[in-house]
């Protein structure tokens, strides 16, 4: 909600997103996947479609696949650039389907963390969400979004 109010305030979701770093005095960057602002969606195992990130877990299915809406979404460039020049990756910690393979699923920046010689580090939640399972970042999984994982 934070970088909602802060998005309509600035006008602009990335400057939204500085501003939230600025005030809780983030050490580092925070850098959004895209520069707009985008749906997630999941088919469940049944063929049921979901969207919206809070709706996803709260229908108690085994997730298929996820996807992201709009179709055609454009990688925030200093996104890709920062990828590019990393010596550390890590993605997580947060909800596998719902917070770690949405950057995944946003065009080029999977690309770009297995095109990386960077160390890459996946930071698993302590607990798994309805419908994750415990083994769930293991390949298939992650590597159905990122081949080196």
């Amino acid at each position: 909600m934070l970088i909602a109010a802060l998005t309509s305030i600035t006008g602009d979701f990335v400057r939204g997103v500085r501003e939230m770093s600025h005030i809780l005095k983030v050490n580092g960057n925070v850098l959004p996947a895209a520069d707009q602002s985008i749906v997630l969606g999941a088919v469940m195992s049944d063929g049921s479609i979901v969207e919206g990130e809070s709706r996803i877990p709260q229908v108690g299915k085994k997730i298929h696949h996820m996807f992201l809406k709009p179709d055609h979404i454009q990688p925030l460039p200093e996104s890709v650039d920062a990828l590019q020049n990393a010596d550390l990756i890590v993605l997580g910690p947060g909800s596998l389907y719902t917070s770690v393979i949405p950057n995944l699923l946003v065009p080029k920046l999977a690309e770009e963390i297995c095109r990386s010689k960077a160390r890459k580090v996946y930071v698993c939640n302590v607990m798994t969400q309805k419908g994750e399972r415990l083994t769930a970042f293991r390949p298939p999984t992650m590597s159905r979004y990122c081949s080196t994982m």
